[in-house]
């Protein structure tokens, strides 16, 4: 198998996939780590393979509403979230500390912005903040239950009800529970 993961017909490749922890690792050496909790090991690559999985799906969704994410909206985004971290300099540290490389961060701001403009329409329908967290979760998880998630059994499984990738049990089907 030469992916992490399946998303529909889409594929994060075992390269990419690697590509993108050796950068969490790499880019934790420039900045100081520490008074963060960072997560190792397996414990990361699943946690980094969900949100791989979750860009994915987020894109999906947004296609399917024909949600539109221009370079001037992302520029916007970085120029917001900037000035609520302290300025560009410390956005090495925050990465860092939300496992995120800095080659996945127009990833990350696309996704926000899909979700930030989802939750604004629903908020023009009138929709309450409880309503919308409800609406975006279940149109994830349908989403992602269309789509088909199948992730590499060397990191887990899919758990729909989570939208994470968890641990699978090492026996397998071997053995059951009563």
């Amino acid at each position: 198998m030469n992916t992490a993961a399946k998303v529909g017909s889409q594929s994060i490749t075992l390269k990419d996939f690697q590509s993108q922890i050796d950068s969490i690792i790499a880019e934790r050496k420039a900045v100081d780590t520490s008074q963060m909790q960072l997560e190792t090991g397996e414990d990361l690559a699943r946690s980094h393979l969900s949100y791989m999985v979750a860009n994915l799906i987020i894109q999906s969704i947004g296609a399917d509403q024909k949600i539109a994410i221009t370079k001037a909206d992302l520029d916007a985004y970085k120029s917001e979230i900037f000035a609520n971290i302290g300025g560009e300099a410390n956005l090495a540290s925050v990465l860092v500390n939300a496992a995120i490389p800095q080659k996945a961060l127009e990833d990350v701001l696309r996704r926000d912005l899909i979700i930030r403009k989802i939750t604004e329409a629903e908020k023009a329908k009138g929709s309450d903040d409880a309503t919308i967290s409800e609406t975006v979760k279940k149109l994830v998880q349908d989403k992602a239950s269309s789509l088909k998630v199948t992730i590499n059994p060397r990191y887990g499984k899919w758990d729909d009800t989570t939208l994470s990738v968890v641990a699978a049990e090492p026996a397998g089907d071997a053995v059951k529970t009563k």
